[in-house]
């Protein structure tokens, strides 16, 4: 007696959520402050998961606003497989692509005039 049929072996990729957190973690900043647009429920999202409370529980979760914050300097999802290899390949690198995208706003003079 066959029980089954067909066998399915597909792979599914899972990409690390703390290597997209740390990265993400610079550009966060950034939408916190309103220098760069966001929508607001991304950004409520964000801060309730962040929240003392259920910081602890939520190590692994990855939100919306932390992918957009890695698409908005690589221009790739780092939920797929060629996104996140491209995402590794420029920590290998020493991010110079996430260097350039903040250079613009940390050498920004209007950001420190009184």
């Amino acid at each position: 007696m066959q029980k089954f049929s067909e066998i399915n072996e597909g792979k599914v990729f899972i990409a690390d959520p703390s290597i997209i957190k740390k990265y993400a973690a610079f550009v966060m900043p950034l939408y916190i402050t309103g220098r760069v647009k966001c929508d607001e429920n991304l950004l409520d999202e964000y801060l309730d998961l962040y929240r003392k409370q259920v910081k602890a529980k939520n190590t692994n979760v990855i939100c919306d606003l932390e992918i957009a914050a890695v698409r908005l300097v690589l221009q790739e999802n780092p939920m797929n497989q060629s996104g996140f290899e491209i995402l590794k390949k420029e920590i290998a690198d020493k991010c110079p692509r996430l260097e350039r995208f903040l250079r613009s706003y940390v050498i920004d003079p209007k950001s420190y005039t009184q």
